[in-house]
């Protein structure tokens, strides 16, 4: 298998992606991604907080929007981590890159 040359944006996708998922190996961020999972899939407000409708509504919408970012960035690291996998591939000659026709 022939090796490939990556554009420059390429080989900066592949060494980020690289850099995160080493990131992601280590145990210190297995206790952020179970944090952000818990944000991200089990955050709700509980009602016996407050009697106020528009305090409760206020936090409810919080929380949601807490739990979206949570999700879009453990979304975002996956998304990195896989598209660097992809690169490798390519650049390693494992995958072959159709060439585009006009």
């Amino acid at each position: 298998m022939d090796k490939k040359i990556l554009a420059p944006e390429e080989e900066k996708d592949l060494r980020e992606g690289q850099v995160i998922y080493e990131m992601t190996q280590s145990s210190g961020f297995q206790i952020f991604k179970s944090w952000l999972e818990d944000m991200a899939f089990h955050s709700w407000v509980d009602p016996r907080e407050t009697d106020n409708k528009e305090e409760w509504e206020w936090r409810e919408l919080n929380a949601f929007h807490g739990a979206n970012c949570a999700r879009e960035l453990l979304e975002r690291i996956q998304k990195a981590v896989s598209q660097s996998e992809y690169l490798a591939k390519i650049k390693s000659g494992e995958i072959q890159r159709k060439r585009m026709s006009l």
